[in-house]
């Protein structure tokens, strides 16, 4: 069964702005980031704790993350496009954050309190920011071997020493693009919702 993730607003909602955009696109990241990680466990790659888990889910995100600032490079002015990874960005850190405090919660079940989580996330995504930027990508194709390859192999270290380099293969061909065909489309049919006047830097 494919993924479904949201590529519309209801009718009548107000008009969407380029952070009402970038927060619908973090919450289709982050299922599509659970899916993937889902199907490596049905992969028999084994993941041993939840914070396990989570560190798969940041690098899923991270790299849908900068394929949406990929993609959005084109149409946005440099100033739109900051504020649409940024909000993009910030979202993921919050989910994660929610995430990691629900996981740790005590026996009464309130979440508990996790510091330094967002700025942590934040430093992730500048790290692997520059280690995906010299990779090729295109709009056509989407992304090249290169940027494949240093993906997979960031899920590989988060799943451990055991199998890594069938990690690597089984994200390259099947659970890396199955996540980039579910989000990626859903991205494409919610950027026409901005409301606001969105053109590219002139060159």
């Amino acid at each position: 069964m494919s993924l479904r993730l949201r590529n519309r607003w209801k009718q009548g909602e107000r008009p969407r702005s380029l952070e009402d955009v970038a927060s619908a696109a973090a919450s289709n990241a982050w299922r599509a980031a659970c899916n993937g990680v889902l199907n490596l466990e049905n992969e028999d790659f084994e993941t041993r704790t939840q914070d396990q888990r989570l560190e798969l889910i940041q690098e899923f995100v991270i790299f849908l993350l900068h394929l949406a600032d990929r993609r959005v490079r084109e149409r946005f002015s440099q100033e739109q496009r900051i504020r649409f990874v940024t909000a993009m960005a910030l979202r993921l850190a919050g989910l994660l954050e929610e995430n990691l405090a629900e996981l740790h919660a005590g026996p009464d079940r309130v979440p508990a309190p996790v510091d330094g989580v967002r700025e942590a996330f934040v430093d992730r995504v500048n790290v692997r920011s520059d280690e995906y930027a010299d990779c090729r990508y295109s709009a056509e194709e989407g992304p090249g071997f290169s940027l494949w390859r240093a993906f997979a192999a960031r899920v590989s270290e988060a799943l451990g020493p055991g199998n890594r380099q069938w990690a690597i293969d089984q994200v390259m061909a099947i659970d890396g693009p199955e996540a980039v065909e579910a989000f990626a489309p859903a991205l494409e049919s919610l950027l026409p919702a901005v409301q606001e006047s969105v053109s590219p830097d002139p060159s």
